[in-house]
């Protein structure tokens, strides 16, 4: 294969790939959502579980939405008690969010309903496509997620 045809070849898997992995990340996401809290609203709160107690300021960031709209989202999710408010130990300027018992629930139910839609998908696999996809996964790992990411945020 020339240098231009693998060029364009490369060009054309990173297309797909970005299509895929975009679908995809919305369709895991979208089972997590319910009628009572929305994708935004499950992201902070899944955000919340992995790392413990955040500043707002901190969470806003890291979903990459202004000071205005996280205010937004936390108050219905402390409105639904799934968040509380703690003054920050020392910053009386900040608060901490915290997730509450039923905000925790909340999440491990959408990463099960995610799980099982994901798993669904899986068993219609025979042998021979389940080993492919281990090794794609592996692959996806290594090239997506164990690279060093320079400047990169999640």
């Amino acid at each position: 294969m020339s240098d231009r045809a693998r060029e364009a070849h490369v060009d054309d898997i990173v297309a797909d790939l970005h299509r895929v992995l975009l679908v995809s990340s919305r369709r895991l996401r979208s089972r997590a959502a319910s009628e009572e809290v929305s994708v935004a609203q499950f992201s902070v709160l899944a955000y919340l579980h992995r790392e413990g107690e955040a500043t707002p300021g901190r969470v806003a960031d890291f979903e990459r939405v202004s000071p205005p709209v996280m205010t937004r989202i936390i108050a219905r999710l402390e409105e639904a008690g799934w968040v509380a408010r703690r003054p920050h130990p020392s910053d009386r300027r900040q608060v901490l969010l915290a997730l509450t018992e039923a905000g925790a629930t909340i999440v491990e139910e959408g990463r099960r309903a995610r799980s099982a839609w994901l798993r669904e998908r899986v068993d219609g696999l025979d042998d021979a496509q389940l080993g492919e996809l281990e090794t794609a996964t592996r692959m996806l790992r290594d090239v997506l997620l164990d690279a060093p990411r320079e400047g990169a945020r999640e």
